[in-house]
């Protein structure tokens, strides 16, 4: 773990420099840890794809005090979860008009649509994060066959549901809201919803495994 200043009032715990779900179940890990600390002075904490932000009250706790406390914290942390992760079905239909990029992603990766749509609800994702938007997950344990760039430049509005994927990571759309990954298909389940006890459905640790259905299973 590196710890770097961000300011007078806020200190990052960086796991690693490039996206690594190991540094991001440790990063989630020091943030269950520090909650059950409670330092007075503790304002905020915000768990991201390798790093924690602990923002914090320098009148109430110095950074100094604080980079001690992360460092006990950090040595300490289990090997493993304490508990198994939740697992989540997402229906996708990967019909058109759903579908607004799966035939332009094939030919770009040199596959049929129907190889795609199986490569890409193949695997068990783990959420790593949740953001950008409310509710937003960002998952990874895409099939490194289909890895492409993100859209240049990328849509304005994109439905809610919309399931996509771009780089190294698969995500699904909330609400309606700009996007620049390539869509592959829609999903008609909620993922977030103020009004729930728990407004986003997914949360980082999650698994996530997508279940190919019809369009008439969709409209239902």
């Amino acid at each position: 773990m590196l710890l770097r200043r961000a300011g007078d009032a806020a200190i990052i715990a960086e796991f690693s420099e490039a996206l690594d779900p190991r540094a991001a179940a440790r990063a989630r890990a020091l943030d269950a840890a520090l909650a059950a600390a409670a330092p007075a002075g503790l304002v905020e904490t915000m768990p991201s794809l390798r790093s924690l932000l602990v923002r914090f009250d320098p009148l109430r706790i110095s950074g100094r005090t604080l980079s001690a406390l992360l460092e006990e914290l950090a040595r300490e942390l289990p090997d493993a979860p304490a508990t198994a992760p939740r697992r989540f079905e997402i229906p996708v239909c990967y019909d058109a008009p759903f579908a607004l990029d799966l035939e332009e992603a094939a030919t770009r990766l040199g596959m049929p649509a129907e190889e795609v749509i199986a490569r890409h609800s193949a695997p068990i994702y783990t959420v790593i994060m949740v953001g950008s938007f409310p509710g937003h997950p960002y998952l990874i344990g895409l099939d490194p066959k289909l890895f492409l760039p993100r859209r240049v430049p990328p849509r304005t509005r994109l439905p809610a549901g919309s399931v996509a994927m771009a780089e190294a990571m698969a995500n699904v759309y909330p609400q309606e809201t700009p996007g620049g990954w390539n869509i592959l298909g829609r999903t008609p389940r909620a993922l977030f919803n103020p009004e729930w006890e728990q407004p986003a459905l997914l949360a980082p640790g999650d698994e996530v495994r997508f279940l190919r259905i019809s369009a008439e299973e969709f409209g239902a």
